[in-house]
């Protein structure tokens, strides 16, 4: 299986599911005859109202809603919460309902309870209302799927959704070729000369991209969401931009290659104001004197090694920043990355895409491949 699509469907395993909790039985039976399962139900609903009501507007069960099984320990449980929390087309009250009711055992045993008790007596719904439960129920999968989806593009696929907002051209009319191409349309026509002058790679790179199956779909994917979700004004603004963006390959080519870079130099930036003065001659390292050499790899190793380093410097309130970032592994990794990257990321942050020398682009572009 190919990175990308391992990649997208590991994403989607964590957000979107099937729901094999909820199944309505086809078989019909008689009200009267499921009497005693109706008043356990209403017995509930006096002190769960909402777990009954979600049931009743069949949307799917809690376990769907979070992505986990009825097994989901308790800290499975809270990772699935978090992510659901950041990214879901639920609504937020909505997860925090269904992480209450799944949270601890005896209240999942209830909500188990509750949800069978459900199913047996949809047993007195008519085909009709069977159909259609099961259809509502089913599209509210299908949204949380297609949600998923967008959240999956616009996390992993920042630079193209800068490059369409800015009025770029498409991949496909860079190629000069329809939505629809297959392979074989996007390849060079036989027989056509390159001028090796104006070939900086873009169209290459743009081929690689389309040839990917995954990548072809996922960029299909953004361009129908953006569609759905710009309105007609907007739209007709991005296409006035495209004029703009004649001459500037190299430019478009850069932001394909570096946005995601950009991107990550943009966060740091904006939390970590401070560190911008310890990316030169001076670092966090040299604060500590420390030498990177020497730091272990393993994280516990490396965790005491800087530890001792601190204990036997003064507590001077540089000392303490430099320790506060290297002794936490995350913020570790982003200093790190900040050093090899800051000095091209940076030039690439102050470009004007309305007013740019092209010298300067291809300089961060040779700049990016010494990194």
């Amino acid at each position: 299986m190919a990175v990308e699509k391992k990649a997208f469907d590991d994403w989607m395993k964590h957000f979107a599911c099937d729901d094999p909790y909820w199944k309505v039985p086809a078989r019909y039976m008689d009200p009267s005859r499921l009497e005693r399962f109706f008043n356990k139900l209403d017995k509930f609903e006096e002190n769960y109202p909402k777990w009954v009501d979600d049931l009743y507007s069949s949307l799917p069960t809690y376990y769907c809603m979070l992505c986990v099984s009825r097994t989901a320990t308790a800290e499975e449980l809270k990772r699935a919460y978090e992510r659901k929390k950041k990214h879901s087309f639920y609504p937020p009250e909505l997860i925090e309902r269904a992480y209450d009711a799944l949270s601890t055992p005896n209240k999942r045993a209830t909500y188990d309870k509750v949800l069978n008790l459900f199913l047996k007596i949809t047993q007195a719904s008519t085909a009709v209302e069977k159909r259609e439960m099961i259809e509502h129920h089913d599209e509210s999968i299908e949204l949380e799927k297609e949600h998923a989806s967008w959240e999956y593009v616009k996390e992993n696929r920042r630079g193209w959704l800068l490059l369409f907002y800015h009025g770029a051209p498409t991949f496909y009319e860079v190629l000069g070729v329809a939505s629809d191409a297959v392979i074989e349309d996007l390849e060079p026509k036989a027989g056509t000369e390159i001028d090796i002058k104006s070939d900086n790679g873009l169209k290459e790179k743009i081929r690689d991209i389309l040839k990917n199956p995954q990548l072809r779909f996922e960029y299909d994917l953004m361009l129908d969401f953006v569609d759905v979700m710009s309105d007609d004004e907007v739209l007709e603004e991005l296409e006035e931009k495209r004029a703009g963006w004649v001459g500037k390959d190299e430019f478009y080519l850069l932001l394909l290659e570096h946005y995601d870079s950009l991107w990550r130099y943009g966060q740091i930036m904006v939390n970590h104001r401070e560190w911008e003065n310890y990316t030169g001659e001076k670092t966090f390292y040299d604060v500590l004197n420390l030498d990177t050499a020497e730091i272990p790899v393993d994280k516990r190793e490396a965790e005491s090694f800087i530890r001792s380093a601190y204990k036997e410097l003064e507590r001077t309130p540089e000392v303490n920043l430099a320790y506060s970032v290297l002794k936490n592994s995350r913020l570790m990794a982003d200093y790190d990355w900040l050093l090899k990257n800051e000095q091209w990321t940076s030039k690439m942050h102050e470009l004007d895409i309305d007013n740019f020398d092209e010298s300067q682009v291809r300089a961060i572009r040779e700049g990016f491949l010494c990194v």
